[in-house]
């Protein structure tokens, strides 16, 4: 595959650091708003001195070349400060999503080996670091670091899920980190005035292209809260209002935001992270001047690959050929280059490869090998994904060659899932799956079946309690089913595909258990409500939404329901965290009794 002949952006790539970078734009726009949100904002001139101060401190508390730092910062204005501040320091963060459970969190401080934890005030309580500095709480620095970046050390260390039952950490260096942002210059071609929104978690390595390639080019960055990332409505409301021309999200975010009535329109919208489809790029067209649909694991730092869709694309469209610095291969399992338009496993190459897996020699033995195609010294992964090229040399993605799948925009293996259930004292042996829509609209739905232990109850509600404190949100099957017998393929293996499908839950309202459970009106509301987006009625208060198979997009169809048949303004966020029928009928009832939840 060639790659594009039109970027803006070419290398060799700056023998500078990121934060180096941003600093250099600093000198020529001093004054501009750089980074803006919830009220706030930093000029270029204020974003480099509170790198400076962070950057001071972590030096003052040991930080430095070789050692790693914990960030755990929610979406704000002090993410971008954070980060850029532990690369000035020499360090390499380590993105701790604030949202993971406590035992995800202190696994991969203990495994990164981050012994210092940047944080905000408002979150300090709730990281189990023992060594935490507060970014909006540091004193002026006397004198900021001055060593550049090492540019074959690590920048970043960014966790994914592992298929051995724990996360694994890729690790970046900083010449991978300046090439994965640089390199979409030739994507979104940056122009003046953008205004960049930026939706992404730390945890999500495209936050480091929305905050940042921006930043290099002396454009605005509007930070998402998180709350506003959660809720169609508001998101909509701040697309407008914060004059964005740019926005990179996932199919998921997007979906939401066309539910809720944005009409557009954006310079560029780019869409990566899961299957685009043809439907929703449709949409995306008809309201945007670009829209381009991104491709690219972790593991290459990233995005890959980038493809132009217009109104007339075909029935799959397709991710596209490589960015600059990139090579992509099709190979057959002896690492042949398959015939055209044969489909094969696809490889990466290039300089935004990385390092390899941190602390996992045999993993990284596994999955990056050298590249037998490019010039010494340069090496391939591995992706596992399967893929055919187009005739006119268009990579299209054809689903995975192992158990790793998308969810929310997020990588999930479902080994880890897997691992995970069985390590509850009621099962014995458990597979997760990945179940399709049932309907136009919906989503996947992550199914987990587990066989119970002789002389155990199957008991969903303990299980799924078990899964939530070690994984995050999108990992906790959504239906959980025991089964008696494994299906077998004839080669004794589980056959995934002849795996019953989830038994529809059949229980009514009119049989709930006690009426009294049922008098106050907003529940009876509610009920009806989840009835009519589920396919099911609840069974009692207790019942749980994402149980009974519901998903983030049906939670902001029951705010507009919410809204229109209670009149009451109820915010959608608060809705997703909780989840429970007697959760939400609270937060109703207490919108309706005092001033609403901000949207």
């Amino acid at each position: 595959m060639s790659t594009m002949s039109d970027a803006l952006v070419q290398p060799p790539w700056p023998e500078r650091g990121l934060h180096e970078l941003v600093a250099d734009q600093a000198q020529r726009t001093p004054d501009r708003v750089a980074v803006s949100g919830s009220g706030r904002t930093l000029t270029y001139r204020e974003l480099v001195e509170a790198v400076d101060r962070v950057a001071a401190a972590l030096a003052a508390a040991g930080a430095g070349p070789g050692r790693m730092v914990a960030v755990m910062i929610d979406r704000s204005i002090e993410l971008p400060v954070a980060l850029l501040g532990v690369l000035k320091s020499g360090a390499a963060f380590v993105p701790v999503d604030p949202a993971y459970p406590p035992q995800r969190q202190a696994f991969m401080l203990d495994d990164s080996g981050a012994e210092i934890t940047l944080t905000v005030s408002r979150l300090a309580g709730r990281t189990p670091a023992t060594h935490v500095l507060t970014v909006d709480d540091l004193p002026a620095a006397a004198a900021a670091p001055t060593a550049t970046a090492i540019h074959d050390g690590a920048a970043y260390v960014m966790y994914t899920s592992g298929s051995t039952g724990r996360p694994k950490g890729v690790a970046v260096d900083h010449r991978c980190l300046v090439k994965g942002v640089l390199v979409m210059g030739a994507v979104v071609r940056p122009q003046p005035d953008d205004v960049w929104l930026a939706v992404a978690s730390a945890s999500f390595d495209p936050v480091l292209v929305e905050l940042f390639l921006p930043l290099v080019h002396g454009n605005s960055v509007v930070v998402a809260g998180d709350t506003q990332v959660l809720d169609g409505d508001a998101l909509r409301v701040l697309l407008t209002t914060s004059g964005a021309t740019v926005l990179q999200a996932t199919p998921l975010t997007w979906r939401m935001l066309l539910e809720s009535g944005w009409k557009g329109p954006l310079r560029v919208a780019l869409c990566g992270g899961e299957t685009l489809a043809p439907p929703l790029a449709a949409e995306l067209t008809a309201r945007c001047t670009e829209v381009w649909n991104i491709y690219g694991p972790t593991e290459t730092t990233v995005w890959s690959t980038a493809h132009r869709v217009t109104p007339f694309d075909r029935r799959v469209v397709p991710v596209g050929r490589p960015l600059p610095d990139t090579t992509v291969h099709i190979l057959d399992e002896a690492m042949r280059p398959v015939a055209d338009g044969g489909s094969g496993e696809v490889w990466i190459g290039g300089g935004g490869v990385a390092r390899g897996y941190h602390r996992r020699p045999e993993l990284t033995a596994e999955r990056f090998m050298a590249d037998p195609f490019g010039p010494p010294g340069s090496r391939l992964y591995r992706t596992g994904d399967l893929g055919k090229l187009c005739a006119d040399g268009a990579l299209e993605l054809l689903g995975r060659a192992d158990h790793q799948v998308k969810l929310s925009g997020h990588r999930v293996e479902l080994g880890e899932i897997e691992i995970c259930l069985q390590e509850h004292s009621s099962v014995t042996g458990a597979v997760a799956v990945v179940r399709p829509a049932r309907a136009a609209g919906e989503e996947e739905r992550l199914v987990g079946y587990v066989r119970v232990r002789q002389g155990h109850a199957f008991d969903e509600s303990a299980l799924r309690a078990h899964a939530a404190i070690r994984l995050p949100r999108y990992m906790v099957p959504s239906t959980l089913v025991p089964i008696g017998i494994w299906p077998r393929t004839p080669s004794g293996k589980i056959d995934r595909s002849a795996l019953p499908e989830p038994p529809a839950p059949t229980c009514e309202i009119e049989s709930r258990p006690a009426a009294g459970d049922w008098d106050d009106e907003t529940t009876r509301v509610l009920a009806a409500i989840w009835k009519e987006l589920l396919g099911v009625a609840p069974p009692g208060p207790q019942a749980h939404f994402f149980g009974l198979g519901g998903h983030s997009l049906q939670v902001m169809r029951m705010v507009g329901r919410i809204r229109s048949e209670l009149g009451v303004k109820i915010n959608t966020a608060q809705m997703m965290l909780s989840p429970t029928l007697a959760e939400q009928a609270a937060l109703v009832r207490g919108a309706a009794a005092g001033p609403s939840s901000s949207d």
